[in-house]
Parts: C-alpha cells; sequence; structure tokens
C-alpha cells in the first residue's frame, strides 16, 4: 500500500486553516437561518423568563416575507449562459452550438433547482453553493456527460483562506464534508478504518458521531513549469503553438508557462479512501453564490438580506408580545364596591371577569362614600400610545434595513401617484440588486468550468442533443465531418479547438419575453385602422401560446398580398409578373419597323444611283 503521511498531515494542516478562517462567519450564517426558520427569535433566557411566569412571547416571523420577495424576483428572471468565440482558432457556428448543448446539460440536470437553492440560500444568510460533476452516460457506456448538482449545505465546504477571487478561481485547495451512515460507509470501504477525524480546530463540526462517519473531498491544485514554442511548420510555413520541440521546426519563439493539475481524493483523515484522481478541467468545480461582501482587515464576511433586520424584528416581538400582555391578559375595568354590597352575591361577583352576566345583583351600602351606596366601575383600560408608537418604528426599522419598503413588497403606503410608487419599489430593486447580479457571476464562473471541461468530455465522434433559447430540440453531430443537408456544405464542429469564454445574462424568460411581446403587440394592433391589421395578424397569432395558434397563424398567412407575404426564399417580395403585350401595340410596332427598313433600303439605292452618276458609272 503506499505511504499517505504526507498528503494526510497536508490535509490535516490546510483544513485546520480553511475552518478556522470561517468558523465565524459560518456561525453567523446558520444563526440567520434558524432566526428566519422561527422558534429563535427570542432569547433563550428571556423566552424561557417569560413563559415560566406565563407571560406570552409571541414570535411573529415578518422577514420570512421579505426573504421570499428577492428570491422570488430571482426566479422570474431566469439566467443564461452563452458561449463566445475567443481566439482565431474558435468558430463562432460551435459557439452557438456549445450554447445549445450547455442549456441541455442544465435542462438534463435540473439545474433551476440548484441555482434556486443556491441563490435563496445567499438571500438569506449570505451564502450558497452548487457544483458540477461528470457522469458516465449509461452502465455500458465508456462516455460521459457534464451535469449540474444542488448542495443543500453550503456550510460543507472550506476554502483555501488565501484566495482572493470572488469565485474562488485562484483557490489552491478546497474540502467538501459529507456525513455517511456508518453501515454505508463500512460497506463502500470495507477494508478502512471506521474512526472519527478530529482537528484541533474542530469544534462545532465534527467529522463523525456514534452514528455516522464523516468524509471528506479534498480538491488540489498543483502547478507544473512546462515550455512554449511558438513552431514554424517548414512545409506549409505556418505558425504553431506546442509544448515540445519538433525536429526540422523553426522556433520562432518560446517561454516558460505554469499549467494547473486538479487532484482529487476522498479520506475520512485516518487514511485515503479514494484517489487520486486527475479532474479533467482545470478549476474546482465548486461554485459558490455570494451574498453582499464586507472586508474587515482582510477576513471577509458576507451577509443575507435578513442579518440587519433581527434585531428589529425582536423589537417588533416584544413590543407585540407586551401589547398583548397589557390589552389581553389585564383584568378588565374593576368595579368599586364594599363588602356589604356583594356579600350575600359572592358567586357572581367572583366569576363577574370571567362571564357576561346580563346583571349583577348588589344590595346598596348607604355608608359608602361618594358612591351613592351603588357599585361603581372604574374607567377602561385605553391602549398604550406609547407602545403602539414602538410597534409602528420597530416594523419601520425592518423595511430600512431590508432595503425593501412597503411598496417594494406589493403593500399599501403614503405613496398615492403611481410614478411615486414605481420610485419606491425600484428603491428596493436597487438595494438587493447585488443578489441578482452574484448569481450572474456564480454563472459565469459555472460556464467557465463547463466550457473548460467540454473538450475532455465531450472529446469523441457524437451526437448530443441541444436546445434552442425557445427550447426547440435539434441533434447536431460534433467532432465529425458532415453534410448539412439544408445548404448541402460540409460542416465541422469541433468542440476540441479553440478558446471559448461566456457570458451571463439574468432577465425575463423567453416565454415571459414573447407574453410580453404578445401582450404590447395586441395594444398596438387596438389602434390599427382596419385595411392595416390584416398585415400584421399572423405575426401577432405566432407569439400567443393557446391551443391552435400555429393554424390560425398558417391561415392568416394565405390573406397575405404577395408584397407582404415574400418569396419562397423569405428575402422579400418576389418581382411583379410582366404584362402580357397589347396584340395591337405589337402590329403597330412591328408595321412601323418595316416602313423604316423601307426607307433605310430606299435611300440607300437613291445613294448608289447619285455615286454612280458622278463617277460616269464606275461605282
Amino acid at each position: 500500500m503506499p505511504d499517505d503521511t504526507k498528503i494526510l498531515e497536508e490535509i490535516k494542516r490546510r483544513f485546520e486553516l480553511a475552518y478556522e478562517y470561517v468558523d465565524e462567519l459560518y456561525e453567523l450564517c446558520i444563526d440567520d437561518l434558524r432566526f428566519l426558520e422561527g422558534g429563535s427569535q427570542w432569547p433563550a433566557d428571556v423566552k424561557k423568563d417569560r413563559e415560566t411566569d406565563g407571560r406570552p412571547c409571541l414570535e411573529i416571523n415578518k422577514l420570512a416575507s421579505f426573504a421570499d420577495q428577492i428570491t422570488g424576483d430571482i426566479r422570474m428572471n431566469s439566467p443564461a449562459i452563452k458561449v463566445k468565440p475567443v481566439d482565431s482558432k474558435a468558430d463562432p457556428d460551435t459557439a452557438e452550438k456549445m450554447t445549445g448543448l450547455i442549456r441541455n446539460i442544465e435542462n438534463q440536470s435540473r439545474a433551476d433547482i440548484a441555482y434556486d437553492t443556491a441563490s435563496e440560500s445567499s438571500v438569506e444568510c449570505g451564502k450558497g453553493t452548487f457544483r458540477v460533476i461528470t457522469q458516465y452516460v449509461s452502465e455500458d457506456s465508456f462516455e460521459q456527460e457534464i451535469r449540474m448538482k444542488r448542495m443543500k449545505n453550503p456550510f460543507t465546504v472550506f476554502w483555501d483562506p488565501q484566495a482572493q477571487e470572488w469565485d474562488k478561481s485562484d483557490a489552491k485547495y478546497c474540502f467538501v464534508t459529507e456525513r455517511i451512515s456508518r453501515e454505508e460507509f463500512e460497506e463502500q470501504y470495507p477494508d478502512a478504518a471506521m474512526v472519527e477525524f478530529k482537528t484541533s480546530k474542530d469544534k462545532n463540526y465534527k467529522w463523525g458521531d456514534d452514528k455516522s462517519i464523516r468524509v471528506a473531498e479534498y480538491w488540489r491544485v498543483s502547478t507544473e513549469k512546462t515550455n512554449l514554442y511558438l513552431l514554424r511548420d517548414p512545409v506549409t510555413g505556418n505558425e504553431v503553438l506546442k509544448n515540445e520541440k519538433l525536429d526540422g521546426w523553426e522556433i520562432v519563439k518560446q517561454r516558460d508557462v505554469q499549467s494547473r493539475k486538479l487532484t482529487w481524493y476522498k479520506t475520512n483523515g485516518r487514511e485515503i479512501l479514494e484517489g487520486p484522481q486527475e479532474w479533467p478541467g482545470q478549476y474546482i468545480p465548486i461554485i459558490e453564490v455570494w451574498g453582499k461582501e464586507l472586508n474587515v482587515e482582510g477576513r471577509s464576511v458576507y451577509r443575507g438580506a435578513i442579518r440587519h433586520a433581527k434585531d428589529p424584528a425582536r423589537l417588533y416581538n416584544y413590543s407585540r408580545s407586551h401589547n398583548a400582555e397589557v390589552t389581553s391578559l389585564a383584568p378588565k375595568a374593576p368595579y368599586l364596591v364594599t363588602g356589604k354590597m356583594i356579600a350575600n352575591y359572592l358567586k357572581f361577583w367572583k366569576t363577574a371577569h370571567k362571564k357576561n352576566y346580563p346583571y349583577l345583583p348588589y344590595d346598596p351600602d348607604p355608608e359608602a362614600i361618594g358612591a351613592g351606596g351603588i357599585p361603581k366601575r372604574e374607567r377602561p383600560i385605553t391602549q398604550n400610545t406609547g407602545l403602539l408608537a414602538e410597534i409602528q418604528i420597530s416594523d419601520q426599522e425592518m423595511h430600512d434595513t431590508t432595503g425593501l419598503q412597503q411598496a417594494s413588497l406589493g403593500k399599501e403606503s403614503n405613496e398615492k401617484s403611481g410614478k411615486a410608487i414605481m420610485a419606491r419599489q425600484r428603491e428596493g430593486d436597487v438595494a438587493n440588486y447585488a443578489y441578482y447580479d452574484n448569481l450572474a457571476r456564480a454563472l459565469m464562473y459555472a460556464g467557465r468550468v463547463i466550457v473548460d471541461l467540454i473538450p475532455h468530455i465531450y472529446d469523441t465522434a457524437r451526437i448530443e442533443r441541444i436546445l434552442g433559447e425557445d427550447d426547440s430540440e435539434e441533434q447536431v453531430q460534433f467532432n465529425k465531418p458532415f453534410i448539412d443537408k439544408k445548404t448541402g456544405k460540409e460542416m465541422l464542429f469541433d468542440l476540441t479547438v479553440g478558446k471559448y469564454d461566456v457570458i451571463v445574462s439574468i432577465g425575463p424568460s423567453y416565454s415571459s419575453q414573447r407574453e410580453e411581446a404578445a401582450d404590447g403587440m395586441l395594444h398596438f394592433f387596438e389602434v390599427l385602422p382596419d385595411p392595416g391589421k390584416i398585415l400584421v395578424a399572423d405575426l401577432i397569432v405566432s407569439n400567443l401560446d393557446w391551443p391552435g395558434a400555429d393554424k390560425f397563424e398558417e391561415r392568416l398567412k394565405l390573406l397575405l398580398p404577395p408584397q407582404v407575404s415574400g418569396g419562397e426564399d423569405g428575402q422579400g417580395p418576389p418581382p411583379p409578373p410582366p404584362e402580357p403585350p397589347d396584340p395591337s401595340i405589337e402590329a403597330k410596332a412591328l408595321k412601323d419597323r418595316a416602313e423604316l427598313e423601307g426607307r433605310l433600303l430606299s435611300n440607300r439605292e437613291k445613294s448608289i444611283k447619285v455615286a454612280q452618276a458622278e463617277s460616269g458609272g464606275n461605282v
């Protein structure tokens, strides 16, 4: 067996560094989630004291609706990864097909679930995570495919503290921990020692317990120094980049380069369970969706939308509980009586605060001072205006700290005009735009991970399904020349050649844009004059999704005049057919041409005769 002592020492040392760096941050994030979940919005000691005294401890979780508003807006705007060519070897058509391939990868992976889980977590606590994996197409195949996978618990990831890039693309290592049952561990690794792994810094996140064993994936980045040569082909004269010299080729330029190598291990801390395995790409395939970042003395602190709103929420709960205690649990307005007045009717008076009697009997007491000898009731308890003001202030502070005012949540506020309401809603969108933008940044890194993997995973001649922007399907041949049935030309979409990059846009989905376009067209259709409506009716119907819309579109096209419908090539209206000639005009033209030819012939004969006369008949 190989001696893994060195790599295990490296794992323990690096895990301690990574764990210590995020320990406090993860505690803050977990506290945010527990607060948002409910049941933990009161300090434990205060809640225990109040419940012991029989005092109300109301928990009105208003912050959940704030987080739901932001995450709902994110879900309504679908992210889109698009591939763009970078160098001269990259092909724009191949980039377009690669974009369709990524759409299919997202579709097959249910990537929307991974995106939603990560973005919601970033809004709620400041951190969400998903990952990119590779797997075999089937049990009887050596071909692999790329898939995206959600990670429900983002606190199982520990990064290199020295990483400076927002997406951690410059990290030298990363850990992903996983808890599995002891039974499953023994089945997967029958020869491994079933031991717990503890480091000196590990206090809250145990690697194992009496029912499960925690194992960890260790992603390790190393660099290798190699040479890069720019060589000139002696036959063609073309310049080619190579990592080694070739006999007979002229070296135009050369330099040293650092190439990244990514290695994966799985360990229980005592021994290496799996690996080392070389990852085909150069990027660690763990994608973070961060919340808002604040750098405090070199340490990054991430937060979600509700962290600064927790104290106003606590004040709100306390004020509402105190108000309920004052108004609901306090006794009703008491009666001022003497013992003589109620002595004979104690059974009624002892339960008067619990039952609604139609009358209360009593005996007059002439000796009672200032009451006229009859019971007198005190003024009822009124609302505490200071307490009500405190409730309103704490409620407004929740809006202020989250950046979501009443208008942003769809509730009526003091804005009256539509323009003022939209302005206040825009304030909420701007205040929380970082969460939308951070999701786009995360997907840009995910796109780079996928584009970096594609030449290694899809490296054989194969037919893959791709998806269009409108979810239309197409089967495409990759890495092998083929004849395009439409054009008859030879085509080649080679995924192993050229460099590509990605851009990400987040906006309404294609179907939403189509619905908005149809709505705008319908409003425009209403103001068109009747003769012009038939000219655009087919375009409007083409953007409608109700059943049978395609048949309506086909029939409406038949009503279009030729100048609008266009020719078969779709490049515009065909030229009008030539009109048949008028027979009378054609006959007159023939007669005029015969007369002209006759005159020309006559003039020629006259010229010959004149010339003969002048020359004495010698012409």
